[in-house]
């Protein structure tokens, strides 16, 4: 394991299920020192644990709302404290859409939330690492954003606006901080075979056969090859990537056909 004086540390927000926990596994996994943040102290302080009996490397976890800068701002004390000041940050914390609906028929509020969660979470901790990254002349800022931020899905008009400012914050914040060896990127996952998105088909609201047979590669992903992506972005055979949206999703944002079966396509 690399001396303290030289450790590398990741910090990941939603990190206690789902994306977020490979992403945090998969740095780890790497000889980073890894800060998992997420909203509940159970789920978060189980997660780090068990990464860092799997990898043997160092964790800590925090508890916060990504909305909420001064939770945040502790958090990111709590991190420094046990760790050091992060050379790499994840913004990962996001929800899903809890009800699918016409933009009338939405609740008061709910553009409001998802952009809070999406987009202020992320430049409420890009804010918080920026400086330690400045100081150090290096820095690795990436930001998950979504396949619906490229093609967009009907009925879920909060969810895409909010995936889709994910891309300008990448942008801008990449302009900001390029002479001064920090990247920002984001990463839009496809359709990635999380707990959450299990459920979701086996509710019905998801046909996951069907979503299989619509991407190109003719499956589903895996969180962790959305981590590996993001472990590139994080190294530094990626200093002269920043502002880009990585897409990792089966080739199903350049599909447009009508439905042809691939599968018995000529080759």
């Amino acid at each position: 394991m690399p001396s303290s004086e030289f450790r590398r540390v990741a910090l990941v927000t939603g990190a206690a299920s789902g994306i977020g926990h490979a992403l945090a596994e998969e740095f780890s996994a790497q000889d980073y020192a890894v800060a998992l943040v997420d909203l509940s102290e159970n789920h978060t302080r189980s997660a780090a644990q068990a990464i860092a009996e799997r990898t043997g490397n160092e964790t800590c976890w925090c508890v916060a709302d990504v909305r909420d800068p001064d939770a945040s701002a502790r958090a990111m004390d709590k991190v420094c404290a046990k760790l050091r000041a992060p050379s790499v940050l994840v913004n990962n914390a996001g929800i899903v859409v809890r009800q699918k609906a016409r933009l009338e028929d939405l609740p008061a509020g709910h553009l409001d939330e998802m952009m809070a969660i999406h987009v202020n979470g992320t430049l409420n901790w890009s804010r918080l690492v920026l400086p330690a990254m400045r100081a150090a002349g290096f820095g690795r800022i990436i930001n998950i954003s979504s396949v619906n931020a490229i093609a967009a899905v009907p009925y879920r008009i909060g969810y895409v606006t909010a995936k889709k400012a994910i891309r300008g914050v990448t942008e801008a914040l990449a302009l900001e901080t390029a002479r001064a060896g920090i990247t920002v990127n984001a990463i839009a996952p496809g359709y990635i075979l999380t707990d959450v998105l299990k459920k979701r088909a086996e509710a019905g609201i998801l046909d996951r056969r069907a979503i299989a047979d619509r991407t190109p590669v003719g499956r589903w992903g895996t969180p962790d090859e959305v981590a590996k992506a993001a472990l590139y972005l994080a190294s530094k055979d990626a200093s002269f990537v920043t502002g880009t949206t990585l897409v990792v999703d089966g080739g199903l944002s350049i599909r447009g056909d009508a439905g042809e079966d691939l599968d018995n396509a000529p080759t």
